[in-house]
């Protein structure tokens, strides 16, 4: 079992193991691929902005109903 610097961080990490410890870089094979990250941030921006703009529109209609009948004197 020997220590072999990560290459994206500099940690010394076992040779046995697939993943630095400290920043998750693959130490062995290949890199992981960042789109399965950005496919999560697409998918989470397609939902939640609609969702709050949805939501901000029902706040702001229901604050500016006015009373049907006039106030009692």
């Amino acid at each position: 079992m020997a220590l072999i610097p990560c290459k994206e961080c500099g940690t010394l990490n076992s040779s046995e193991v697939e993943i630095c410890l400290s920043c998750e870089y693959p130490v062995k094979g290949r890199p992981k691929t960042n789109w399965l990250k950005w496919l999560a941030v697409l998918l989470a921006l397609i939902f939640v902005i609609p969702l709050a703009l949805y939501t901000i529109g029902t706040v702001s209609t229901q604050t500016n109903v006015q009373p049907s009948s006039p106030p009692a004197k």
